[in-house]
C-alpha cells in the first residue's frame, strides 16, 4: 500500500497537471473538516444535556436539603456553641447523615461533563477556524 502510495505521488509531481496531489490534500482537508463538525455536534449535544441535568438536579437538590433538614442542623452551629462541643461527635454524625450525598455526586458529574463538552467544542471550533 505504502509502495503504491509512494509512487503515484512520485508520478503527481513528475506531472503537474494532473493535480493529483492537490486533490489529495482537498479530500484529506474535506474528511477532516467533516470529521470536526461531528464532534461539535456531539460535544454540544452532551454539552446541552449537561447543562439541562444540572439545572434540574440543582432544584432537586435544594429540595431534598430543604426537606432533610441540613440547614436546621448546620445552624446549630451558630445557635448554642457549648451544645456544639459537648457533642460534637453526634452532631457531625447527623450533619452528614442529613447531607444528600448521591444527589450531590450526580451533580459534580453533570457539571464536569459539562466543562469538559466546552472545551472540547472550543478545541473543535478552533481546529476548524485553522483547517479553513
Amino acid at each position: 500500500m505504502n509502495e503504491n502510495l509512494s509512487k503515484l505521488f512520485k508520478q503527481a509531481y513528475n506531472h503537474p497537471e494532473s493535480r493529483l496531489s492537490v486533490d489529495i490534500w482537498h479530500a484529506i482537508q474535506t474528511k477532516q473538516a467533516r470529521s470536526l463538525k461531528i464532534q461539535s455536534l456531539f460535544y454540544g449535544f452532551v454539552g446541552v444535556l449537561s447543562l439541562g441535568g444540572f439545572v434540574l438536579l440543582s432544584f432537586y437538590i435544594k429540595q431534598q436539603f430543604s426537606s432533610s433538614g441540613f440547614f436546621q442542623y448546620a445552624s446549630l452551629i451558630f445557635s448554642d456553641g457549648n451544645l456544639f462541643a459537648t457533642y460534637w461527635k453526634e452532631y457531625l454524625l447527623s450533619l452528614a447523615d442529613s447531607l444528600p450525598v448521591a444527589s450531590l455526586g450526580a451533580l459534580s458529574f453533570l457539571l464536569f461533563s459539562m466543562f469538559i463538552s466546552i472545551k472540547k467544542v472550543v478545541y473543535q471550533y478552533k481546529n476548524q477556524l485553522l483547517i479553513n
